[in-house]
C-alpha cells in the first residue's frame, strides 16, 4: 500500500508539472514560485498602489531618491528600471537590477538561476521553474538545464546521469525517480577498484559486482568461500588451510567435509530474491510506461492499470511477508533443535574422549603384556638353546674323553654340587662398597683436573693479551729506535750545515775583499768616465739606429702575429666549410633517402628495381662523403694541433719579451738615476746597454726562426693531451697579459720621465726611442688580447664539438637510411649471373650460438618438372671470406632444398626431400633455416591462394663434432644472395650455378632485413630482371595488417584534425605488441606543452602538460594492472573527457584516471613509436624531457576519434615495415640484476640423456646460472670466483683456471649420459664419469620447476648478475629450439630486452680503433693521470683502508684493494657527504670539477642550494646521462649529455656556471653549453654542498624523483675554482671505493659505522639471530642491543674468538666459541645466537656453546633496538668496547626467521655500504 501511494504521488506531481509547463507555454503563470522553488506562495509582488511612484522626469525639489521601479540616472532624472518585470529595485547611476524575483538573475533579471528553466522563446522569462531532472520539485538533481530542439536538456550533478538525471551515475546507486530517494556512493567496504570509471555496483540495488581481495557479499563485507579473515577493516582474507575443505569465514577454523548449513532459510531467501527481481522488472516496465505518459483518457486508464498492478504486487508481497514470518518461526524452531543436537553431540564427544582414553590405556597395558610375554618366550628359547648346547657339549665331552655313562652321571652330580655351593655363598657386597669408594675418589680427582683445566684455559686466554702488549711494547721500542736514529741524523745534518756555513762565511770574506778591489777599480773608472763623453752626439746617433733595429724586430714579431692570425682565420674558414660541407652531405643524403622511399612506394609497378638500384647507389656517395669528412676532420685536427704548438711558441716569446721588458725597465731606472748625476756616465752606460740589446736581438731572431721551423714541422699528437696543454697555456697567457700590462704602464711613464730629463742636450733621439718603445708596448698589449681571443675561437671550433657532431649526424642519417632499406619488402629477380652482397645488420656475435634466417623463394617454372626437376642452384651464403670453414648456406640439389652449415671441421647437409622444389607452386613460399648450437633445421611453408591453409615441411640435422659456435669475424664476413662475384670461390658443397627466380629476404635472427640494404650488386640488369609480383596470399595479408618498429623507426601524422575534431570526449586508440621494457608510444608537442604515452619497465605512463599552472601531470599504472611487454597484442585507449580528465584504458579495462586543470588539447601533430632527435632533445622540453627510447615491436589500428590512419602513407614516416615478424618478438635474452630469476615447468629429464646450452655474460665472479632439483638430486650450473661449475647429483665438473666473469659472451653446453657428465665452455671440453654407470636407473621426466639466474630455494647460491641468452634443451615433448623466456610462467625482476653488460674496463683500455694513436714508449711519465687511480682526496675522510696496520690474526691478501682517495656512495637512499663553511662564494662564477665512476642510470651526484631551494645548482644522472642544471631567476637551465656514462669507467666532469650561462665538459672532449636571458636577481648560495646524495626531503623541488636519491658509484677529486675541497662536515653511508667486482652484502669500513634496524626487528627475552660474516679484522662489535634499564646483549669478536655477553638485570654472563677455522680467512662464516630468557646459545660454523645465567624473577621484555656492525661508544661499558671497529661484510641477516633488509634500516651511520660488498 505504501508503494502504491508513493507511485500515486509521483504521478500526480508529474501530471501537475506537465500542466504547469503547458500553461506557462501559453504565457500564464500557473503557479507563482519563490526563489527557493516552493510551490506555496511565500511572498507576493508589491501591488501597484502600495506606494506612490514618481513619473519619469526631473526629481521634485524635496525628493532625494526615486520611487520603486525607477533609478536615479547621472543626468539627475528618474528613469524606469529595466528588469523584465522580475524586480522593482535597481541601482542608481547604472540601472542594474537587484533582488530579482521568480528565480531569475542577471543584470536585468533576464536569466534563470542555475537549476531553473524558463520560456525564453518569447524573450526574457517571466517565470523560472525548477528543472524537470527528473521531477521539477521533489526530485531535481540538475546543476542547470536548457532547451534544445523543443526538449529540455539537463546537466546533471556528479552523482546522476541520463538525459533527465533519471538514473545514477556509474559508481552510485539508487532510484532518483522515487520521491525522497537519492543516488548514494557504492559501498564495497574498500574491496573494489577505486579507480574504476564504470559502475562497480548495481545502479539500483547497490550490490557490488566485482569484489577484490578474495571477498564476497552484498557490500564485499565478508571473505569469499575458501578464505577467512576480516574483509571490512583489516582486509586480510587468506586461503583456508584445510586441504581444500571448508572453513569458518572469520576464524579460519576447519569445518567437517560434509558440513552444510541448513537449506530452509537459503531457499526462503532465494525465493524472496527472485520475487524482488520480478518486482523490479515490473517496476522497470512501469517506469518506462510512466516516462512515456501523456495527458488524456488513455493515460488515465494506463495509470489505473498501473495502480491495480501495484495493488496486486502489494498483495503478493504481503503473502510473501507472511510466508517469511512463517519461515522465520520454522527457522527458530530448527535453530533450537540444532542447539539441542549440538549439546548432545558435545556430550557424545566427551563420552567418546573418555572411552578413547580408556581404550588407549587398555591398549597400552595389552602392549606391555604382549611385550612381557614376548620377552618370556625369548628367554625360554634362549634357555632351551643353552640346555641343548650343554647337552651337546656333554655328549661331545663324553665322546672325546671316552667316558662311560656312569662317569658322566658322576660328573653331572659334581657340577650340580658346585652350583649349589656357589648359590649358597653370600653376595659380594664388600667388594661393591670398595668399588664405589674408589669411584668417588676418581670423581673428586676428575673435578680437580677440570678446575686445573679451567685455570689453564684462563691462563692461556691471557697469552694473546700478553703477546699483544709485548707487540705494542716492541712497536714502541721500534718507534723509539727510529726516533733516536732520526735525532742522530738531525745532529749529523746540523754538523754538516755548520761546516757548510763556516765555509760560506770564509767565501763571503774572500768576496768582500774582492768587492773592495772592484770598488777601487770602479772609482778609477768613474774618474776616467768624463773621457767617454767626448762625442755624445755620435753615441746618440748609434743609439737611434739600434732602437730602429729593435723596432724592426717588433715589426717582425707583428709579421709573425699576422701570419698566425691568417692561419687561424684559415682554420676558422676551414672549420666552417667543413661543417657546411657535412651539413650539405647530410641534406643530400636525406634527399637521396626520400627519393629512395618515393621510388619504392609503389612496389607492384614496373621499373621498381631500376629505381631502387638507382636510389641504392647513394651508399657509395655516403661512403665517399664519410671518407671526405674524416679526412677533412683529420686535417682540421692537425691544423688545430699546429696552432696549439704555435700558441705554445708565441707564449714562450711573450714570456721572453716580458723578461726583456722588465730588464729594460730596470735598466731605464738605473739610467735615469745616473743621468741625473752625470749625463756622461748615463750615455756610456746606455751605450753598453744598447750593445747588449743588439746581442739579444740576434738571439731573439734565432729563437723566432726556430719557433717558425717548429711550427712548420709540428706533427699531430694526442688531441686530449694537447687540449689540456692548450687550456693551461690559455690560463698562463691570461696571467702573462695581466703581468705585461701592469709592467708596461710604469715603463711608459718612466721612459717619458727619462726623455724629459735628457732635454738638456739634443733629445730628439731619445724622444724617438721613447716613442718607438711606447708603440712597441702598445702593440704588445694589443696582440696579447687578440691572441687570447683566437685561442678561445680555436677551443670553440675544435673537432671534438662541431665537426664530430656533424659527422655523428651524418652517421645517424646513414643508419636511418639503412633502416629504411632493410624494410623494403620487394623481391629481386635473379637470372643465374646476378648477385647481391647484403649488409647483415645483425651483430655478428649474436650469430655465434643461434642463427635463424627466413626468406621468400619463388623458383622458375619448369615445363616438365616430373621429368627434369629443378637444376642445381646456389641460393645464399653467410660466412667467412675464405669459404673454408665457419659458414652456412642454402642451395638446391637434386631437386631438393638443402641447408648447409660448417662449424669448423666438416659440412652438415640437411636436404628437405619431402617436398621437391619442382613441386612448389608458382608463387612465393616461405623458407626458414635455423641453427641452435650444433642442431640445425630447415622449414618450408607453402601457402594457399584460396584459403589460409598452409603446408608445412621440416627436416632436422646435427653436427657430429664438439664445436657448437659459428665463429665469424665482422671484418671477414660476407653475405651473398642469388650468386657470388667472379673473384669469390664458394665451398664445394655450395659451388653451384647462380639462382634463377625471385628471392626476398625477411628476417635474420630478430631483425628485419632486405635485399635492398646491400653493399654491392653484381650483373643486375633491371630491364630484364623485373621483380616478381606479390600475390595476395593469406600470410601476406596478415603481414600487412600491422606495422613493425625496429627501435629506430617512427611515424608522424600531421594535422590529425583533418579526419576528426577535438570534442567533449577526445580519444586515441592503438594496439601494440612488444617484448621490450621501455619505449615511446605516442608523443605530441607544441612548444613547451606536450603529451607523452610511454612504456617504462613494461607498464604505461602518461606525462602531459597543456599549459597547466601547476606543471606537468603524471598518470601511471600504480596498481600494475596491465603489463604490456608480454609479446601479446594489447589495445590501448587514451580518453580525454570534458577537457579536465585523462583516462587510460587497456584491453577495454579501466587502468587509471586523473583530473587536471580544465584545458583543451593544444596539438595537431602526433608522433607514433618515437620521434626525431631534434624533437626529443628540443630546448623547450628540457624541463621535462620525454623518453628517448623508440618503440620496438608491432603496432596496428591507430585511431583518432575512431578514424583510422595508414601510417605508411604519412610522408614523414621513417623506417616502418609491413607486418609483424614473429621472430622479432621472441625473447631469447634475459638480464638478471642479482635479485631476479625466471622459472618454467616444461617437461624434460635432467638426469637421463639430457643436453642443454646457453650463452652467459657477466662481470660478477659468483652466481647461479641454472638450477633444478628433484628430491635430493640436484642439477645446477653456477659461477664460483669466475669458474663455471656443473653439479649433477653431487658430482662436480668445473672449468680450468680461466675466469669467465670478463664481460664477454661465453657459451656453455652440458651433457648428461648414462656413462659420462660433460661440460663444454666455448670450445673447451671437460667431463667426469657417471658413478651410476652400469646401474639400471631411469628417472622419469616430470614437470618440476627449473630456474635460470637464481632460485628462491637455494640460499647457498648467490643470484646471477648478467645476461643469459640463446638457451636450448633436449625436450621430450618438442624439438630442440631456442627458449622464449617470454613464455616462462615465473619472471621476477628481469629484463627481457636489453642487456646492459659492457666489456671489462681492463679490456676496454687495450682496445684500439682504426685511427688510434701510436702507443707511447713511457707509460707512467711524470704528470700523467691514471684513470683508475684518482689523484686527490675529495671528501676528507680518514683513508684507513690502505694505511691500517695489518691485523696479526688476519691472513688476507691485498685483494680487494681500495682505490686511494676515491669513495663509494649509494649504500642508502641518502648516502652523502656534506661540506660546510666554504670560503668561496658562488655569486658570479663557479667552476666545479670531479671524477666519477658508476653503473647507475639515475642518482644525485652534486647539489647545493639556498635554504628555500629557490637558487640551486646540481649535477645528477638520468637514464645514464649526465645532467647539469641551475636556476636563472625563475627559470631552469638544463644541460644534458648525449652519451651515457653509466659504463663503470672513470670520467672527468667539469661544470661551470657563469651568471646566466652554463658549460658541461666531459673527459675534456665533449663541451656542452647553454644560456638563458640574464636577470637582475642575485644568486645567493654559500653551502652546504651535498656530494653523492642529499638529505631527506632536499632537491625534490627541483630534480625528478628518481634522480633525487643517491647514485651508486665512486667519486674523487672535487674541486671548486681549481682548489680541492677536502674536509666533510658530515658523512652518511660512504665507504672507500674498491677495485674489482662487488657482491651482495653490507660492508663496514675501517672508519667505523653501524646500522640500526627498524622497530619491527627489535629483540627481547626470546629470539634467534642468524647471519653470515666475512671479516677483515679479528675484533669488532657484530650485534648489540641495549635497554634503558642497563640490560644488554652484545655479540663481538676478539682476536678471532666470538663472544656473546648478556646482562638480564641480575648480572653479566657470557659464552664464547673459538672456531677451528680462522674467521679472517676470506670466506663466509655463519653465526647463530639463540636466547630463551636466561639461556643463551652460540653457534659458529656448527661449533656450539651455551651458558645458563641467573634467572630474573621479574623479567621485563624491553624489545631492544638492534645495532649491527658497531655501536655508539656511549652505550658500551669499558669491558665491552672493542679494540677497533668491525671491518668486513655481513649478509643474510635473519631475526626470528624474518630476513633483514639493511636498505630499510632505521639509521645508517658512518662508513657503511648497503647491499654492496667487495669480493674477497
Amino acid at each position: 500500500m505504501a508503494l502504491s501511494s508513493a507511485w500515486c504521488s509521483v504521478l500526480r506531481l508529474w501530471l501537475l508539472w506537465g500542466a504547469a509547463g503547458s500553461r506557462a507555454a501559453h504565457g500564464d503563470n500557473a503557479f507563482p514560485f519563490d526563489i527557493e522553488g516552493s510551490s506555496a506562495v511565500s511572498r507576493q509582488d508589491p501591488p501597484e498602489t502600495s506606494e506612490r511612484r514618481t513619473a519619469p522626469g526631473r526629481l521634485p525639489p524635496t525628493a532625494e531618491t526615486c520611487g520603486a521601479g525607477f533609478f536615479l540616472a547621472q543626468s539627475g532624472e528618474c528613469l524606469p528600471c529595466d528588469c523584465n518585470g522580475n524586480s522593482y529595485d535597481c541601482l542608481d547611476g547604472s540601472g542594474l537590477c537587484v533582488h530579482c524575483q521568480r528565480n531569475t538573475t542577471g543584470e536585468h533579471c533576464e536569466k534563470c538561476l542555475d537549476g531553473y528553466i524558463g520560456d525564453s522563446i518569447r524573450g526574457p522569462p517571466r517565470l523560472c521553474q525548477p528543472c524537470p531532472c527528473p521531477l521539477p520539485y521533489m526530485a531535481n538533481f540538475a546543476e542547470s538545464c536548457y532547451r534544445k530542439s523543443g526538449a529540455v536538456r539537463c546537466i546533471c550533478k556528479e552523482n546522476y546521469a541520463g538525459p533527465n538525471c533519471e538514473r545514477c551515475a556509474p559508481g552510485y546507486y539508487g532510484n532518483p525517480l522515487l520521491i525522497g530517494n537519492t543516488c548514494k556512493k557504492c559501498d564495497c567496504s574498500g574491496n573494489s577498484d577505486p579507480n574504476l570509471i564504470f559502475e562497480d555496483c548495481d545502479e539500483v540495488t547497490g550490490q557490488c559486482r566485482n569484489c577484490l581481495r578474495n571477498t564476497t557479499g552484498f557490500k564485499c563485507e565478508r571473505c569469499a568461500p575458501g578464505y577467512y579473515g576480516d574483509a571490512r577493516i583489516a582486509k586480510n582474507c587468506a586461503v583456508c588451510n584445510c586441504g581444500g575443505g571448508p572453513c569458518d569465514s572469520v576464524t579460519g577454523e576447519c569445518l567437517e567435509e560434509g558440513f552444510e548449513p541448513p537449506t530452509g532459510c537459503d531457499k526462503c531467501i532465494w525465493d524472496l530474491t527472485n520475487d524482488l527481481r520480478l518486482a523490479a522488472l515490473s517496476i522497470e516496465e512501469s517506469k518506462s510506461g510512466l516516462l512515456s505518459v501523456s495527458s488524456g483518457a488513455a493515460a488515465h486508464r494506463h495509470v489505473n492499470e498501473m495502480n491495480s498492478t501495484i495493488y496486486l504486487l502489494k498483495t503478493k508481497l504481503s503473502e510473501r511477508e507472511n510466508q517469511y514470518i512463517l519461515r522465520k518461526i520454522q527457522i527458530n524452531n530448527a535453530e533450537n533443535t540444532m542447539k539441542s543436537l549440538l549439546s548432545d553431540l558435545d556430550e557424545l564427544a566427551e563420552r567418546e574422549s573418555q572411552a578413547s582414553r580408556k581404550s588407549q590405556l587398555a591398549q597400552k597395558e595389552s602392549m606391555d603384556t604382549i611385550n612381557h610375554a614376548t620377552q618370556l618366550v625369548e628367554q625360554a628359547h634362549d634357555m632351551r638353546d643353552k640346555i641343548q648346547e650343554i647337552n651337546n657339549k656333554m655328549l661331545y665331552y663324553g665322546e672325546e674323553q671316552e667316558l662311560s655313562p656312569e662317569e658322566i652321571s658322576e660328573k653331572l652330580v659334581l657340577a650340580q654340587k658346585m652350583l649349589e655351593e656357589i648359590r649358597s655363598r653370600p653376595p659380594f657386597f664388600t667388594h661393591r662398597e670398595l668399588a664405589e669408594e674408589e669411584a668417588d675418589e676418581a670423581h673428586e680427582l676428575l673435578s680437580q683436573v677440570e678446575s686445573w683445566q679451567r685455570l689453564y684455559n684462563d691462563t692461556r686466554s691471557l697469552f694473546p693479551v700478553v703477546l699483544e702488549q709485548l707487540d705494542d711494547y716492541n712497536a714502541k721500542l721500534s718507534d723509539l729506535q727510529e726516533s733516536l736514529d732520526q735525532a742522530l741524523d738531525h745532529i749529523r745534518d746540523a754538523e754538516d750545515m755548520n761546516r757548510a756555513t763556516a765555509a760560506r762565511q770564509r767565501d763571503h770574506e774572500k768576496q768582500h775583499e774582492k768587492v773592495r778591489g772592484h770598488m777601487d777599480a770602479v772609482n778609477t773608472s768613474l774618474r776616467t768616465s768624463s773621457d767617454s763623453l767626448v762625442m755624445p752626439r755620435l753615441t746618440l746617433a748609434e743609439l737611434d739606429d739600434i732602437i730602429k733595429n729593435a723596432s724592426g724586430i717588433y715589426a717582425e714579431i707583428d709579421g709573425a702575429r699576422n701570419e698566425l692570425q691568417g692561419k687561424l682565420s684559415n682554420l676558422s674558414n676551414l672549420s666552417y666549410g667543413l661543417v657546411q660541407e657535412a651539413v650539405d652531405h647530410a641534406h643530400n643524403l636525406q634527399q637521396e633517402s626520400d627519393e629512395l622511399s618515393r621510388n619504392l612506394h609503389s612496389s607492384d609497378m614496373n621499373g621498381l628495381v631500376q629505381k631502387a638500384l638507382d636510389a641504392s647507389n647513394v651508399y657509395e656517395n655516403i661512403a665517399n662523403y664519410v671518407s671526405e669528412a674524416n679526412d677533412t676532420a683529420e686535417l682540421a685536427l692537425n691544423i688545430t694541433d699546429q696552432i696549439y704548438d704555435a700558441v705554445s711558441g708565441i707564449d714562450t716569446q711573450i714570456i721572453y719579451h716580458k723578461d726583456e721588458s722588465e730588464n729594460l725597465l730596470s735598466q731605464a731606472r738605473q739610467l735615469q738615476t745616473k743621468a741625473d748625476s752625470n749625463n756622461g756616465e748615463a750615455v756610456a752606460d746606455t751605450s753598453r746597454r744598447v750593445g747588449g740589446a743588439v746581442a739579444r736581438k740576434s738571439v731573439l731572431k734565432s729563437r723566432l726562426d726556430d719557433a717558425i721551423k717548429q711550427l712548420q714541422a709540428t706533427e699531430r699528437g694526442d688531441a686530449q693531451q694537447r687540449l689540456g696543454q692548450s687550456k693551461l697555456i690559455t690560463e698562463e697567457a691570461n696571467k702573462t697579459t695581466i703581468g705585461v700590462q701592469q709592467a708596461t704602464a710604469p715603463m711608459a711613464n718612466n721612459l717619458t720621465t727619462w726623455s724629459q730629463n735628457l732635454q738638456t742636450f739634443d733629445s730628439s733621439a731619445y724622444n724617438t726611442a721613447v716613442d718607438s718603445a711606447r708603440d712597441a708596448v702598445r702593440n704588445l698589449t694589443e696582440v696579447v688580447p687578440q691572441l687570447l681571443d683566437q685561442l678561445r675561437t680555436v677551443e670553440q671550433k675544435r673537432p671534438a664539438s662541431n665537426v664530430s657532431a656533424s659527422i655523428q649526424r651524418i652517421r645517424t642519417l646513414i643508419a636511418q637510411t639503412r633502416s629504411v632499406a632493410s624494410k623494403i619488402q620487394v623481391s629481386m629477380m635473379f637470372d643465374g649471373q646476378s648477385a647481391v652482397e647484403v649488409h647483415p645488420k645483425t651483430s655478428i656475435d649474436d650469430l655465434r650460438t643461434f642463427t635463424s634466417l627466413s626468406l621468400y623463394v619463388k623458383p622458375p617454372s619448369v615445363k616438365q618438372p616430373e621429368l627434369t626437376g629443378i637444376a642445381d642452384q646456389f641460393i645464399l651464403y653467410l660466412g667467412s671470406k675464405n669459404a673454408k670453414k665457419e659458414y652456412m648456406g642454402l642451395a638446391i640439389k637434386n631437386d631438393n632444398l638443402v641447408y648447409v652449415y660448417n662449424l669448423g671441421t666438416k659440412d652438415v647437409e640437411i636436404p628437405l626431400d619431402s617436398k621437391p622444389v619442382s613441386s612448389w607452386p608458382a608463387y612465393f613460399s616461405i623458407v626458414k633455416i635455423e641453427r641452435v648450437g650444433k642442431h640445425g633445421k630447415v622449414f618450408l611453408t607453402v601457402p594457399s591462394l584460396s584459403s589460409t591453409a598452409e603446408e608445412k615441411f621440416i627436416k632436422k640435422g646435427e653436427f657430429a663434432g664438439d664445436d657448437s659456435l659459428l665463429d665469424l669475424d665482422p671484418e671477414d664476413t660476407v653475405f651473398y644472395v642469388g650468386g657470388v662475384p667472379s673473384n669469390f670461390k664458394l665451398p664445394p658443397s655450395l659451388n653451384l650455378p647462380g639462382f634463377v627466380g625471385c628471392l626476398e629476404l625477411a628476417t635474420l635472427n630478430n631483425d628485419v632485413i632486405s635485399l635492398y640494404n646491400f653493399k654491392h650488386i653484381y650483373n643486375m640488369d633491371t630491364s630484364k630482371s623485373v621483380p616478381c609480383a606479390r600475390d595476395k596470399l593469406a600470410f601476406t595479408q596478415s603481414r600487412a595488417a600491422s606495422y613493425f618498429f625496429d627501435g629506430s623507426s617512427y611515424a608522424v601524422v600531421r594535422d590529425i584534425t583533418r579526419r576528426g575534431k577535438f570534442g567533449q570526449v577526445t580519444r586515441f586508440d592503438i594496439e601494440v605488441r612488444t617484448p621490450a621494457d621501455n619505449g615511446l608510444v605516442l608523443l605530441m608537442v607544441n612548444g613547451s606543452m606536450f603529451f607523452s604515452l610511454e612504456m617504462r619497465n613494461g607498464y604505461l605512463h602518461v606525462f602531459y602538460d597543456f599549459g597547466f599552472s601547476n606543471g606537468p601531470v603524471h598518470l601511471e599504472d600504480t596498481l600494475k594492472k596491465a603489463r604490456i611487454n608480454d609479446a601479446k597484442y594489447h589495445e590501448i585507449s587514451i580518453i580525454y573527457h570534458n577537457d579536465k580528465k585523462m583516462i587510460l584504458v587497456v584491453d577495454r579495462r579501466h587502468v587509471k584516471s586523473m583530473d587536471n586543470e580544465k584545458m583543451k588539447i593544444p596539438f595537431t601533430d602526433i608522433y607514433i613509436g618515437g620521434a626525431p632527435p631534434e624533437i626529443l632533445q628540443s630546448r623547450s622540453l628540457r624541463a621535462h624531457p620525454p623518453l628517448d627510447i623508440n618503440f620496438r615491436g608491432c603496432m596496428k589500428g591507430f585511431q583518432f576519434q575512431k578514424k583510422d590512419f595508414n601510417l605508411l602513407e604519412q610522408t614523414e614516416t621513417l623506417g616502418l615495415g609491413y607486418g609483424c615478424p614473429e621472430d622479432s618478438l621472441i625473447s631469447r635474452r634475459a638480464y638478471f640484476n642479482g635479485q631476479s630469476f625466471i622459472a618454467s615447468t616444461q617437461k624434460m629429464s635432467f638426469f637421463d640423456g639430457f643436453e642443454g646450452g646457453f650463452n652467459f655474460q657477466t662481470l660478477q665472479p659468483n652466481g647461479l646460472l641454472f638450477y633444478y632439483a628433484s628430491g635430493s638430486d640436484v642439477f645446477s650450473i653456477s659461477l664460483d670466483n669466475g669458474t663455471v661449475i656443473m653439479n649433477v647429483k653431487g658430482i662436480k665438473v668445473q672449468s680450468a683456471d680461466k675466469q669467465y666473469n670478463d664481460g664477454l659472451s661465453h657459451f656453455v653446453i652440458t651433457s648428461v649420459s648414462p656413462t659420462r657428465y660433460e661440460l663444454i665452455l666455448d670450445k673447451s671440453r671437460l667431463g667426469s664419469k657417471n658413478p651410476t654407470k652400469g646401474k639400471v636407473e631411469h628417472t622419469q621426466a616430470d614437470e618440476k620447476k627449473f630456474y635460470f639466474g637464481g632460485s628462491p630455494v637455494t640460499p647457498q647460491y648467490a643470484n646471477f648478475t648478467g645476461c643469459i641468452s640463446n638457451a636450448y634443451f633436449t625436450r621430450l615433448d618438442r624439438d630442440v629450439e631456442v627458449e622464449d623466456f617470454q613464455r616462462y610462467s615465473e619472471k621476477v625482476h628481469i629484463s627481457l630486452h636489453e642487456c646492459p653488460i659492457e666489456s671489462s674496463p681492463l679490456l676496454l683500455l687495450h682496445k684500439k680503433g682504426k685511427n688510434s694513436s701510436k702507443p707511447k714508449t713511457s707509460q707512467n711519465r711524470k704528470g700523467e693521470k691514471n684513470k683508475d687511480a684518482p689523484s686527490k682526496d675529495p671528501v676528507g675522510l680518514k683513508f684507513l683502508e690502505k694505511n691500517t696496520p695489518r691485523d696479526s690474526h688476519c691472513h688476507l691478501s691485498d685483494s680487494p684493494r681500495a682505490i686511494e682517495h676515491a669513495y663509494h656512495y649509494g649504500g642508502t637512499a641518502n648516502s652523502r657527504q656534506e661540506f660546510e663553511h666554504l670560503k668561496e662564494d658562488f655569486g658570479e662564477k663557479s667552476q666545479f670539477s670531479i671524477r666519477l665512476k658508476t653503473r647507475s642510470s639515475h642518482g644525485m651526484i652534486f647539489y647545493v642550494s639556498d635554504q628555500e631551494e629557490n637558487d640551486f645548482m646540481t649535477l645528477f644522472l638520468a637514464h645514464g646521462r649526465l645532467v647539469f642544471m641551475f636556476n636563472v631567476g625563475h627559470k631552469k637551465l638544463k644541460i644534458r649529455s648525449q652519451e651515457k656514462y653509466s659504463d663503470g669507467l672513470w670520467h672527468d666532469v667539469i661544470f661551470v656556471r657563469e651568471k646566466s650561462s652554463g658549460r658541461l665538459i666531459i673527459d675534456g672532449l665533449r663541451v656542452l653549453e647553454e644560456s638563458l636571458p640574464p636577470t637582475r636577481a642575485v644568486w645567493k648560495i654559500k653551502g652546504p654542498i651535498y656530494l653523492g646524495g642529499v638529505a631527506p626531503g632536499r632537491a625534490v623541488k627541483n630534480v625528478q624523483i628518481n634522480s633525487v636519491y643517491s647514485f651508486s658509484g665512486c667519486l674523487s677529486n672535487l674541486q671548486l675554482n681549481g682548489a680541492s675541497i677536502t674536509t666533510a662536515s658530515q658523512t652518511f653511508s660512504v665507504t672507500p671505493c674498491f677495485e674489482g667486482p662487488m657482491e651482495t652484502g653490507t660492508y663496514f669500513s675501517t672508519e667505523g659505522g653501524y646500522a640500526v634496524l627498524d622497530e619491527s626487528f627489535n629483540i627481547g627475552l626470546k629470539f634467534e639471530i642468524a647471519f653470515e660474516i666475512r671479516p677483515r679484522s679479528s675484533s669488532g662489535t657484530l650485534v648489540h642491543g641495549h635497554s634503558v634499564s642497563g640490560e644488554y646483549l652484545n655479540v663481538h669478536m676478539k682476536n678471532g674468538q666470538v663472544i656473546v655477553k648478556v646482562n638480564n638485570g641480575i648480572r653479566d654472563f657470557s659464552t664464547s666459541v673459538t672456531p677451528k677455522q680462522r674467521l679472517c680467512d676470506g670466506r663466509w662464516h655463519r653465526i647463530t645466537v639463540i636466547r630463551d630468557s636466561n639461556v643463551v646459545q652460540l653457534d659458529v660454523d656448527s661449533e656450539v656453546n651455551h651458558v645458563v645465567g641467573p634467572l630474573n624473577p621479574k623479567p621485563v621484555d624491553h624489545r631492544e633496538p638492534v645495532f649491527v656492525g658497531g655501536v655508539p661508544e656511549s652505550l658500551l661499558t669499558p669491558h665491552l668496547a672493542p679494540d677497533r671497529p668491525f671491518t668486513g661484510c655481513i649478509r643474510h641477516f635473519v631475526i626470528d626467521g624474518r630476513p633483514v633488509s639493511f636498505s630499510k634500516a632505521a639509521l645508517v651511520s658512518g662508513a657503511v655500504s648497503i647491499n654492496s660488498c667487495p669480493a674477497a
